[in-house]
């Protein structure tokens, strides 16, 4: 049997590993310092729904996929998604 605190540790250790497998952030979070754990400053648009990535983007992925890198670079910056 487990004990109270045994509860307890358990808990914390599964929100610890639910956050560390979190692939999605609203953009609030992903504009927000610091970054949440795990997350790649670089590349804060992948953390996005696509939904919030075409609304913020104003693009679907694939198209997104198929710019240049130095116009994804552009885009991200003035969509305030680089660092």
């Amino acid at each position: 049997m487990f004990s109270t605190k045994d509860t307890e540790i358990l808990t914390l250790v599964q929100d610890a590993l639910a956050q560390l497998m979190k692939t999605q952030y609203p953009l609030e979070e992903l504009l927000r310092r610091p970054l949440p754990e795990g997350v790649d400053p670089q590349r804060l648009e992948v953390y996005l729904s696509d939904q919030d990535f075409q609304t913020i983007l104003e693009m679907k992925r694939d198209e997104y996929a198929s710019l240049p890198s130095w116009k994804q670079i552009d885009l991200k910056k003035s969509k305030g998604l680089f660092c």
